[in-house]
């Protein structure tokens, strides 16, 4: 970089080069989190609730109406981030 600091090469080259991997990593991880109810359930804070979580617990309950608005909310983020996601790809 012809005498560019390291925090200067940094953002200026690398930053823009792995920018795009770490917002998908990061949806993915977030799109998984929200459909995995086993994995929640042991490693969530007590009181920490997610859609899963949710959906769960209104359906023991019988909370039906609760469910399905919930679930719904569940499949268009689910939907949403996969939409990003293939469209990412296309040229």
């Amino acid at each position: 970089m012809l005498g560019a600091s390291r925090m200067r090469r940094f953002v200026t080259i690398e930053m823009p080069i792995i920018a795009p991997s770490l917002v998908a990593g990061a949806g993915l991880v977030l799109l998984s989190t929200l459909k995995e109810l086993p994995a929640t359930l042991l490693l969530a804070p007590v009181g920490f609730q997610t859609l899963a979580t949710k959906i769960w617990g209104a359906a023991e309950e019988g909370f039906f109406a609760e469910v399905g608005v919930t679930s719904l909310v569940l499949i268009l983020l689910s939907g949403l981030l996969t939409w990003t996601f293939i469209l990412r790809h296309q040229p």
